[in-house]
């Protein structure tokens, strides 16, 4: 077991000294994760959820440009999280991986189909993810 030192209201900057006296208090830590800690929560493209920002703008993508939900789904979530992290390839090769999922199974396509279309899309994702992070203010994928 690990002891946790917190300084008292004493000590006004929060330094924490390496000796422990009377005036802090211990408080026993128990195994797994604290209450309070987010090292759980998910971000980017795995998060399940969509921002106020990104819900307008996958209905703005859907209702002015007339493209499919699933699609401007995988649109949203590739842009904010390539603006999180230019250059995760994780994140292309899932986006990839999705739209060519999409596409084989509304389009019926082969498997040689399917993986020519997914070298292509991986791709262009990989070369607007690089003008993404080389512009100053990020464009729009």
């Amino acid at each position: 077991m690990e002891l946790v030192c917190y300084p008292n209201k004493s000590n006004p900057a929060g330094e924490v000294s390496q000796n422990l006296t009377a005036n802090q208090t211990q408080i026993e830590r128990k195994r797994g994760g604290q209450k309070g800690n987010r090292n759980a929560c998910k971000h980017g493209f795995y998060s399940g959820t969509l921002s106020p920002a990104e819900t307008s703008q996958l209905w703005n993508i859907t209702n002015l440009e007339g493209v499919d939900p699933e699609i401007a789904f995988i649109r949203v979530k590739l842009q904010s999280s390539l603006q999180y992290d230019p250059g995760n390839r994780r994140v292309i090769r899932e986006a990839s991986r999705l739209l060519v999922k999409w596409y084989s199974a509304n389009y019926r396509l082969d498997p040689t189909d399917r993986n020519y279309l997914k070298t292509v899309v991986e791709n262009l994702l990989e070369i607007a993810s690089m003008r993404q992070s080389a512009s100053p203010h990020g464009s729009q994928i």
